[in-house]
């Protein structure tokens, strides 16, 4: 007869495995295409006020397009006339990359933006994960990529930014790939600035966005966590009013 106390050794060790199993399902995800196996997914212009002269390119979290309220984003964008190229994270970032294929990765993403669109402009998009890249590698885009920036909106960045996207947040626990802070004010400070837009969470700890206060950008603290109380309604006006009155001519 099994003893009680070895019965509950087999029920302890039983959860014990279902949840390292389920934390490497987790960390696994990206490199395993769960959550989404496309690097670019593409968000078409909606409605009879398609804009030819302006499309988007949004670097997703590391949840990618299916979760999330990325996804949600870059549709309301889409749906008032702006084509929206979206980059997975996941997918694009499921191994680590080293600074050069992270650079190759936004300048060729908004290269397909403007060939496969014919805009001129691009709005340079990130939440979280995709906000941590492109801080770091918006300040050395190449000049004829940086002239065609229109505006960059991040949602919810870090200051230290990791080159392969994690969902289970493991690999964000050691010395960070980059941390953008000086680059980014280089940028806002520049000749060359562009309109930038920062929203965090009120109660987040280690957002890049209240650093940027007083650099000319426009900082906007909303309540709740990192997460910003999973309200895509609030989070999309947000970004249009944060936008509109960035670039007003973008119409948006």
């Amino acid at each position: 007869m099994t003893r009680p106390k070895s019965k509950w050794r087999q029920i302890v060790a039983g959860v014990l495995l279902a949840l390292a199993v389920v934390a490497g399902v987790v960390v696994s995800a990206p490199r395993l295409g769960l959550l989404g196996a496309a690097p670019i997914v593409e968000f078409p212009a909606q409605g009879a006020t398609t804009r030819h002269d302006v499309a988007a390119v949004f670097l997703s979290g590391d949840m990618g397009f299916h979760f999330g309220m990325g996804a949600e984003v870059a549709r309301a964008i889409a749906a008032r006339g702006i084509p929206v190229v979206g980059v997975s994270s996941p997918a694009n970032f499921a191994h680590h990359r080293t600074r050069a294929e992270a650079d190759a990765i936004v300048a060729d993403a908004i290269r397909a933006a403007l060939q496969r669109t014919g805009a001129r402009r691009v709005i340079l998009l990130g939440q979280s994960y995709g906000a941590d890249i492109v801080a770091t590698v918006a300040p050395d885009l190449p000049p004829d990529l940086r002239a065609r920036i229109a505006a960059i909106d991040l949602t919810v960045p870090a200051q230290d930014v990791y080159f392969r996207a994690d969902p289970s947040g493991l690999a964000y626990l050691g010395e960070p790939d980059a941390r953008p802070m000086p680059a980014l004010l280089g940028l806002l400070s520049g000749p060359h600035r562009v309109p930038f837009v920062c929203v965090y969470g009120l109660e987040e700890t280690g957002s890049l966005c209240p650093v940027l206060k007083d650099t000319g950008a426009h900082v906007i603290g909303l309540t709740g966590n990192h997460y910003l109380n999973r309200d895509p309604a609030r989070l999309i006006a947000t970004t249009l009013a944060a936008l509109r009155a960035a670039v007003p001519d973008l119409e948006i």
